[in-house]
């Protein structure tokens, strides 16, 4: 019996697994994670402005693995490094004959950033997404308290892209309705979103429609660059300063210390390198934010939640080939539109017939994207919780 690893419970590793789960070859698959959840990122603006509670932003990975069968199991521990055919972590080393690399990516510090302090987090992770929540909320409260209610809270959000963007609009529209549906006399929370360029690399129709959103719902736009910031300022390109109360990091991407620590090809920014396969050695493939992920044309696929699990069933697919002693596949992989939630029930979706969807309608279909992803996952989690339980039943009898 083969044995994968597969490395990381994000959307790549996720995907690369129920590839594994839909075919019948005699493999074993563990999933090593150094976290017991999959962090649903692509909703992490509903989790910070508390339009969605805890239990609907992650997938428990023990019960989610259970639900694959017998032959699929899951390791809670932290990889250090691949030696040999070998995943080394901090509780124990795990031997392979094909590994998946999916560890993701975490937030990019920039220099000069060394001095944040704790009034300044990114969204790349569950944890941090849950201090930003528990900020905004405590904010929300002190509007209610008399002595507090005229103090005004300025958030900044540093980094133009997608999750900047979306975090920005939604807290900036929870806020709103949130002072409307309650008829408060308060002081404003201010959201200002830093960054010179507001979704650079989509088409100008799409970013002028975002930026009137923005403008729309009373986001305070900051065309600057960040050079540093402190424990509560920001000083950007143009040497002025802001001060804030909270800082959201959303301008950028960098390897986790695993992929730090590989020997493998890397580009500039360390991210692997892999072949038209995916893989960085013959039996290891790298999928998702790790890897530097390209088109049959050669152009360099951004880094999203789609491009991550196309990467991740394509892996899959090629090991199941390499096992069966077939010709692999070359990887395509290719945006199939995006969507961009923008406050409340406005979102905008490009798609790639070359039109877009706008407002409720644009809305409706991002959440039915989310929920055609978490729902079967969170399904099969059910799934999985029932098998562990009857189980532990049967070893409760038998003792």
């Amino acid at each position: 019996m083969k044995k994968v690893v597969v490395i990381g419970g994000g959307y790549g590793g996720i995907k690369a697994l129920e590839e594994f789960a839909r075919n019948d070859q005699n493999i074993e698959v563990t999933l090593i994670d150094q976290h017991t959840y999959h962090y649903l990122q692509t909703e992490s603006y509903d989790l910070v402005a508390s339009k969605i509670p805890i239990q609907e932003s992650f997938i428990y990975l023990p019960t989610l693995i259970a639900s694959f069968g017998e032959n699929f199991h899951f390791i809670h521990d932290e990889a250090i490094v691949i030696k040999e055919n070998q995943v080394v972590c901090k509780e124990g080393t795990y031997p392979f004959d094909y590994c998946v690399i999916a560890t993701g990516s975490v937030t990019k510090f920039l220099q000069g950033f060394e001095k944040k302090g704790k009034h300044s987090l990114g969204v790349k992770s569950l944890r941090a997404a849950l201090h930003i929540k528990q900020y905004f909320e405590e904010e929300l409260f002190a509007r209610l308290e008399p002595k507090r209610a005229q103090r005004s809270f300025r958030v900044i959000v540093i980094g133009g892209g997608l999750s900047g963007v979306e975090i920005a609009a939604e807290m900036r529209c929870y806020f709103n309705q949130y002072v409307k549906e309650n008829a408060l006399s308060c002081g404003n929370i201010e959201i200002q979103l830093l960054s010179k360029h507001i979704l650079k690399g989509l088409d100008q129709k799409t970013r002028d429609k975002a930026v009137k959103r923005l403008r729309q719902l009373d986001v305070s736009l900051v065309p600057q660059y960040v050079n540093e910031i402190t424990e509560q300022k920001a000083i950007l390109s143009s040497g002025e300063t802001i001060d804030f109360d909270f800082a959201i990091f959303a301008g950028g991407i960098e390897p986790s210390p695993f992929i730090r620590n590989l020997e493998y090809t890397k580009d500039a920014r360390g991210f692997l390198v892999v072949d038209e396969y995916l893989r960085v050695e013959k039996n290891i493939f790298a999928v998702g934010d790790v890897a530097v992920l390209k088109d049959k044309e050669g152009n360099i696929i951004p880094p999203t939640a789609q491009s991550a699990e196309q990467s991740g069933v394509i892996a899959a697919k090629n090991i199941l080939q390499a096992i069966s002693n077939q010709p692999l596949q070359r990887a395509d992989i290719r945006l199939r539109g995006l969507a961009i939630a923008l406050g409340g029930t406005y979102a905008i979706i490009v798609t790639p017939f070359g039109f877009q969807i706008r407002g409720i309608l644009g809305w409706i279909g991002k959440k039915a994207i989310e929920k055609w992803y978490k729902w079967p996952l969170k399904f099969k989690a059910k799934q999985g919780f029932q098998k562990l339980t009857a189980c532990k039943e049967k070893i409760k009898k038998l003792r």
